[in-house]
């Protein structure tokens, strides 16, 4: 993945398209390192939009009083984590995938062991581990403190009383630090245990998401494992004409393919340029509205399968509905079957924990 962050433009130079030519440079770059997919979190959407990103999921912190996950601790019965040290990084690695395997989880990083060991010399922050000694259950959690405010970043348990014992000892000096806040799946299992819901500043910070290359982005997805269907998407890319063309989109076992089965497009396909969506014409200073007319029809051979710029493709990697990207005017063409087992390979509930 191509991670964007610290875009900017000399002021002398705003008004003249210059972000729109940098972010087409990024985009050829990130090709040509063999990037899959690129993400970033946008100070500017329509910028981005311009150039093919579109929302694709979001960053959520929930808080919760911090003696409220104190009361926890009961629940963990006789478990106690330990302080962890850089030899734990294979430990914590390996709980944290195995997690993200078991639940199904879209979004989230695996860091590596080497980044861990990072982390773990790091001061700054805090880490205790439950090993697993003599069969007990796994886990381990990640904080810092700052502000009289703990803020979590990982947490992972295999059992509920794993979950407990770690939210108590995050949650054990609430007198100096009464409030927790902690980056999480919405439907982490601690909104189950805690006998309080979160407070109702919840925050959610939204990110965008691009597909750099339509094979690899589809071969490196993960799937669910019970669904064997097919598909077939006609993409026009107009910044990465390596993408366009119809595309047929096999899934089974967990796994997919993307395989061309149609030469690119015209520049002037039947969608129209989603370089036009609302954004910056480079040189120009103009903006532009989309189109909301019907997308023409051509005849027979534009219909055979659904068709998607690289907002629409980018919109369906991250599970939106095809019912959505077509109210939203993302996507044209194919029919009800089409749209069903688009919805079924593509069906995700995506986020991210981190922020860059």
């Amino acid at each position: 993945m191509g991670g964007v962050a610290g875009v900017y433009v000399d002021p002398a130079a705003r008004g003249r398209g210059a972000a729109s030519v940098l972010m087409r440079g990024l985009l050829g770059r990130m090709a040509e390192l063999g990037d899959a997919l690129s993400c970033l979190f946008p100070t500017a959407p329509v910028l981005y939009r311009g150039v093919g990103y579109e929302f694709g999921g979001v960053q959520p912190r929930y808080t919760y009083a911090a003696r409220d996950l104190r009361a926890l601790r009961s629940l963990g019965g006789d478990l106690r984590p330990r302080p962890a040290d850089v030899a734990d990084a294979e430990l914590i690695r390996g709980v944290m995938r195995e997690d993200q395997v078991r639940h199904g989880l879209c979004g989230p990083r695996l860091p590596s062991a080497s980044r861990w060991r990072e982390q773990l010399a790091n001061e700054r922050m805090t880490h205790y581990v439950l090993d697993g000694q003599d069969g007990g259950p796994r886990g381990f959690v990640a904080y810092s403190l700052a502000d009289a405010t703990l803020t979590v970043t990982d947490l992972v348990g295999e059992t509920a009383e794993a979950d407990a014992a770690l939210w108590g000892v995050v949650a054990s000096g609430s007198s100096a630090a009464p409030t927790v806040r902690a980056y999480l799946d919405a439907r982490d299992p601690v909104a189950l245990l805690a006998g309080t819901e979160a407070r109702h500043e919840v925050q959610q910070h939204a990110w965008m998401l691009r597909v750099i290359d339509v094979a690899k982005g589809v071969g490196s997805r993960g799937f669910s494992a019970h669904v064997t269907a097919s598909a077939e998407v006609r993409v026009n890319d107009p910044d990465l004409p390596a993408n366009s063309g119809t595309w047929r989109v096999d899934v089974s076992e967990g796994s997919g393919t993307a395989t061309r089965i149609e030469g690119p497009l015209a520049v002037d396909g039947s969608l129209p340029d989603e370089r036009l969506v609302p954004g910056e014409r480079p040189g120009s200073g103009e903006w532009l509205v989309p189109d909301e007319g019907p997308v023409p029809d051509e005849g027979p051979a534009s219909r055979e399968a659904v068709e998607v710029g690289p907002r629409g493709l980018a919109a369906l990697w991250c599970g939106w509905s095809m019912s959505r990207l077509r109210q939203s005017g993302l996507a044209a063409g194919g029919d009800f079957d089409d749209d069903a087992a688009l919805d079924a390979i593509f069906a995700c509930t995506p986020f991210m924990t981190e922020y860059f």
